[in-house]
């Protein structure tokens, strides 16, 4: 059944955050009983998406070792392309540090009230799976908490194979379960010997079973340590391994794992060169796969055909993938960390100059940094990489293009950024320049540019560029006709040695307004999001939750009283979210999501 969860005796009884004190700024909410367990399905359905959206977690550059040790993949096939690892039961610090994480949000200070919440969003999940299935009921008692799939070929249907691999404290207690569910369901297994150990085959045509999809037949296995469930290859490969070779003792998993560190809640392998040739082998007898989706001569491009994707071979893959999910006690993280690959361009990681710049009614921003040179040095990275010829010709059309114009090496940090002042949004593009001198140049040569894009095209009639003084600054408007409604005007200024763009002339003006003490660089929000996911990077995203869900959530909830009531209190909690990317030897893409 499903786990109760107490609310107190007490009609109105009041729910606290974990701890000895309340978390900064979260104040007590009183919850009736009638609305206790909505309230923390909804909490926990916060977590579990914040969790689902950072994918991963530890700060990996310290190179402290690699992750905790996994118990499954000494049963994973050793030729799986991706192995996923969820760990039930917080391993290590894990489990402190997402209480510390929940105590941001209101009802979560009595331990026992939180160890029943984590029993009670994972009943839920294994109930969509099945409605008489539940984690603490079905699974609790004999496992340690630990379940992977792995998966060793992602081809066509019928060439799929995978495992769920269940980490065993108590295998009697496993295989009583299981049986009482295969005669629960009227399924039929027949029983094979197989190197020592038991696999059940799943019959075609018996009641409830796989008979029309019998070209993958379900199975499953008990040895000691875990209990295989998956197709009857993979099954059998798992029993294998530990005697013939598992995923545990690949040279690629091992590298991958080292790139993690400390304990997670998740973590995840891939082998992006084999998965990429499973699906073009696919493709190639004409599969409809993730190859497929990227049209028929795309992949066979990719493996060295012609087209702009033959540059790309599988050999420019990274040879491993790996990721992890993690909770800190202010916020959820992922990490995906993957090898560099030879000639790869990059910028060299720095921390953002331009925060301080932007206006404060900044909600989002998007950087990459020298962008310039990294345009140029991909550009000769591909140039020297043995391409077609009418690749070749593609490219000279791109430098040549870039010729005429001066150039981009001028081009520094450039950000793409939202503002939201109310209820209205706003944004542009700011980009950082060597000078002063460099920036009023190049703003002339922009405008330039437009006003001959205009005059080459059907709407140079109507294309007008004026200029207007805003605190000592000029300002060029361009006005654009729109056949379809009012003309669209945007903007274009400098800043000593910025080009500020936007549409109209509210964000160029924001950014004019823009003091020390103003800017988004101030922003608490921001500062909080930037120390977890890394302020030195090549590139990151920012996003501030808070400033924009509760227009969101009404808008998508079509019911603001309902959100009001049911999630307003956990969302006021959430702070910002960010990405980065941090160039090295090792690569690692970092996604956080932080608490208030």
């Amino acid at each position: 059944m499903d786990q109760q969860v107490s609310t107190g005796s007490e009609s109105g009884a009041r729910l606290e955050p974990i701890g000895e004190s309340w978390a900064p700024d979260v104040g007590p909410v009183r919850l009736g009983t009638s609305s206790g367990r909505l309230r923390w399905a909804v909490a926990m359905g916060i977590v579990l998406i914040v969790s689902l959206m950072t994918l991963g977690g530890a700060f990996v550059l310290s190179g402290a070792g690699g992750a905790a040790k996994s118990l499954t993949a000494g049963s994973a096939p050793k030729e799986s392309v991706v192995f996923v690892d969820l760990r039930t039961d917080l391993p290590g610090d894990q489990h402190q540090k997402l209480a510390d994480f929940m105590s941001h949000f209101p009802g979560f200070k009595d331990r026992t009230q939180f160890d029943g919440a984590i029993d009670d969003i994972l009943n839920r999940l294994t109930s969509e799976i099945s409605p008489d299935l539940t984690y603490t009921a079905a699974f609790k008692a004999w496992t340690t908490g630990e379940v992977s799939i792995a998966i060793t070929n992602l081809g066509s249907p019928g060439s799929s194979n995978g495992v769920v691999i269940v980490a065993l404290t108590d295998r009697a207690a496993g295989e009583r379960w299981v049986n009482s569910e295969v005669s629960r369901t009227g399924l039929t297994f027949k029983a094979e010997d197989y190197a020592g150990a038991k696999v059940y085959v799943a019959q075609p045509g018996a009641s409830g079973s796989n008979s029309g999809s019998a070209a993958i037949s379900a199975a499953y296995a008990f040895t000691d340590k875990v209990l295989l469930l998956g197709t009857v290859n993979a099954v059998k490969a798992g029993i294998d391994a530990p005697s013939k070779g598992s995923l545990a003792g690949n040279s690629n998993y091992q590298a991958a794992m080292k790139s993690l560190s400390g304990d997670s809640i998740a973590t995840f392998y891939a082998d992006p060169q084999a998965l990429m040739q499973q699906t073009a082998a696919w493709t190639a007898v004409g599969g409809t796969g993730l190859t497929g989706m990227m049209g028929g001569a795309g992949l066979p491009g990719m493996m060295g055909g012609t087209g702009l994707t033959g540059m790309m071979g599988v050999t420019s893959l990274p040879a491993w993938l790996a990721g992890s999910v993690r909770a800190e006690s202010d916020h959820m993280s992922v990490e995906i960390t993957m090898p560099k690959t030879a000639g790869a361009p990059s910028s060299a990681n720095a921390e953002s100059v331009l925060a301080s710049q932007l206006p404060g009614s900044t909600v989002g921003v998007m950087e990459v940094h020298a962008i310039g040179k990294l345009v140029n040095d991909g550009l000769k990275a591909i140039s020297g990489s043995g391409v077609s010829m009418a690749d070749n010709g593609i490219l000279k059309t791109i430098q040549d293009a870039l010729t005429r114009v001066g150039g981009i090496d001028w081009l520094g940090d450039a950000d793409l950024v939202l503002t939201k002042t109310g209820s209205t949004y706003g944004g542009g593009i700011v980009v950082k320049t060597p000078d002063a001198g460099t920036a009023i140049s190049k703003k002339a040569m922009l405008t330039n540019l437009v006003a001959l894009a205009g005059s080459l095209t059907n709407i140079g009639s109507g294309f007008t560029s004026t200029d207007e003084t805003y605190k000592g600054t000029t300002i060029t408007l361009i006005t654009v006709p729109n056949g379809s409604g009012s003309p669209l005007e945007f903007s274009i200024a400098t800043k000593n040695d910025l080009i500020v763009a936007g549409y109209g002339d509210a964000f160029v003006k924001a950014v004019l307004d823009t003091t020390a003490g103003t800017s988004l660089a101030d922003s608490v929000n921001y500062k909080s999001a930037m120390a977890a996911v890394g302020p030195s990077n090549a590139a990151y995203g920012y996003f501030d939750i808070s400033a924009a869900a509760d227009q969101i959530g009404q808008t998508f909830s079509g019911n603001a009283s309902y959100y009001n009531l049911n999630y307003k209190p956990y969302v006021d909690h959430v702070g910002g979210a960010a990405f980065a990317e941090i160039d090295g030897g090792t690569v690692i893409l970092r996604l956080v999501v932080t608490a208030k």
